[in-house]
């Protein structure tokens, strides 16, 4: 083979894995800093892109988690990764959900869009900007915790899955996606077998796991965290379940344009409606 064949392969071997790395893995083995900026950079065009459908997300989350939480008043939800609203937006378009949501997601563009299309829905929906693997809040402090499309594209999915479930109250609800098929094959390290994924929410004391087919490449995983307590007081507001991802505090002071931990003195702002809450 020529020197200049061989340089071409390389090139090409180059391409390949400059197109894996961000297209098909949406940044994640660059760091999560790379996946959000590449999701501030398509937040605009990321609902024509994906062209959801609002029948299908309605029949397949948005009715099943609005009827988990039949007989809990006032619920609080969480939707880690929440991304353009998808999740919020469905649960709030049934009848059956007379709760409150917090939209968690790194990348800042995509919760000014999700707020933007939630507009009418302002006073049930919170957006916090952080990543998932150090959830800001109190432990069992929501009745749902759902991360669709996203544990893949997590640094680290196991301990995602630990956070959600330890925020989540005994008796709540938990909603995940896992890729399958090749999907999960060109991610690896980011997906689960099921057996596994059984294992690991065994470990973490979730129950009645079942774990059905949704779309081309992913599976939908449902579990209830075990040892429900009965009924529990509901939770009005995003500072009832807040606290500081530095010192774990919920000693936290509310101003108008930010969040000041009075433990540890740390600062967090609220740009355009959203809480920030990155380290910096």
């Amino acid at each position: 083979m020529t020197a200049a064949a061989l340089a071409l392969l390389a090139l090409a071997g180059a391409a390949g894995l400059c197109y894996w790395l961000v297209v098909v893995t949406e940044g994640a083995y660059l760091g999560s800093r790379a996946v959000a900026s590449l999701y501030d950079r398509g937040a605009s065009s990321y609902d024509e892109i994906k062209r959801f459908d609002d029948v299908d997300d309605a029949r397949a989350l948005g009715l099943p988690l609005a009827r988990g939480l039949r007989g809990t008043r006032r619920p609080l939800v969480l939707d880690v990764a929440t991304g353009t609203g998808r999740v919020p937006l469905t649960l709030l378009r049934s009848l059956e959900f007379e709760g409150s949501i917090i939209g968690l997601d790194l990348s800042m563009g995509m919760l000014q869009e999700a707020k933007r299309k939630a507009a009418q829905h302002r006073e049930r929906v919170s957006w916090l900007c952080k990543d998932a693997l150090d959830l800001p809040f109190v432990d069992d402090g929501f009745d749902v915790v759902s991360c669709v499309e996203a544990l893949e594209f997590m640094a680290d999915p196991t301990r995602v899955l630990k956070e959600m479930t330890r925020v989540l109250r005994p008796g709540g609800l938990l909603l995940a996606s896992n890729r399958r098929g090749l999907d999960a094959f060109l991610l690896p390290g980011r997906a689960f077998s099921k057996d596994r994924l059984r294992v690991i929410l065994a470990e973490l004391s979730m129950t009645s796991v079942e774990i059905t087919q949704w779309q081309t490449y992913y599976d939908l995983v449902w579990a209830r965290k075990a040892d429900a307590l009965g009924p529990r007081e509901p939770t009005a507001a995003v500072a009832e379940v807040l606290r500081c991802p530095r010192c774990r505090e919920q000693s936290l002071l509310w101003q108008s344009a930010r969040i000041v931990c009075q433990g540890c003195g740390s600062c967090y702002p609220i740009e355009k409606d959203v809480i920030c809450m990155n380290q910096r």
